[in-house]
């Protein structure tokens, strides 16, 4: 695993700057366009970026989960424990953050999948965001504490 890291990394920091950089959009720059144009401007641009997103945000998120399912194995592990020292703690908080996130997109493509009312329509991208810029401040932090 230690030679492969930095691709794992480099995939896994790509991955996330797409999966925040859409919700990022659709929550802080489309809520200034719809003042600015109204919603059904708004929400015809939000279907065409939709389309290119639900063909790239399973993607990216599945590798998310994957590469950052093998770099926490490098860092938390029967050799070197699992809640040892600041930095695995902090790495289980980015875990639980961050299945926080997939558990709501589960829940969100369920819904879709069978057809009914999807509570978290409403607050999934403004929640996913919040996770998100936790999950960075975790990754920042875990090094430095």
């Amino acid at each position: 695993m230690e030679a492969l890291y930095p691709y794992v990394l480099i995939v896994h920091l790509c991955c996330a700057i797409i999966f925040l950089g859409f919700i990022f959009t659709d929550v802080v720059l489309f809520s200034a366009v719809r003042k600015k144009l109204g919603d059904e401007v708004t929400n015809k641009m939000f279907r065409i970026i939709a389309q290119r997103g639900v063909k790239i945000m399973p993607l990216c998120l599945i590798l998310l989960v994957i590469t950052g399912g093998m770099m926490l194995s490098s860092y938390i592990n029967s050799d070197v424990g699992y809640f040892t020292s600041n930095l695995q703690k902090i790495l289980w908080l980015k875990v639980l953050l961050a299945g926080i996130i997939l558990l709501m997109v589960i829940i969100s493509l369920s819904c879709k999948f069978f057809k009914i009312h999807n509570p978290l329509a409403n607050i999934i991208h403004p929640v996913a965001l919040f996770l998100g810029f936790g999950i960075v401040l975790c990754a920042k932090l875990a090094f430095y504490l």
